[in-house]
């Protein structure tokens, strides 16, 4: 399963849907991967809003239990087509071209995935009533 940037902030932060994300990585724990794309921007939002807590931050996340993912070429090309085809940005793209390429889902708090054509894990209406 590829995490996306979203579930990592919102546990870093601890944003509504925080203990959701927290639990579907611990339900998913030896079966997740990250993008080093997606994984760039959650270390660029940790140092760009908790600059006095980076060390502790960025240990925490690289210490989940991930596999970290290096783009290939043809990841990109897979990003690329994406970015065309679907409402995504840059780090988007690359979540999504790494479940192509792992044939997986995608674990994201962000809607913008709901039109790929891979699956998607998104909290349920339920757990958006109960996060707000």
């Amino acid at each position: 399963m590829v995490v996306d940037t979203s579930v990592l902030l919102a546990i870093a932060f601890a944003e509504p849907h925080a203990t959701w994300a927290a639990a579907e990585l611990d339900a998913h724990a030896g079966d997740l991967c990250m993008s080093t794309v997606n994984l760039a921007e959650v270390l660029i939002h940790l140092r760009d809003r908790r600059p006095d807590a980076i060390a502790e931050l960025e240990d925490r996340v690289l210490t989940l239990g991930l596999r970290y993912v290096p783009p290939s070429v043809e990841q990109a090309r897979v990003a690329a087509q994406a970015r065309l085809r679907f409402p995504l940005n840059l780090g988007d793209c690359f979540a999504y071209a790494l479940a192509v390429e792992e044939d997986t889902s995608i674990l994201t708090l962000d809607t913008d995935f709901r039109a790929v054509d891979r699956p998607v894990i998104l909290p349920s209406l339920a757990d958006e009533r109960d996060a707000s």
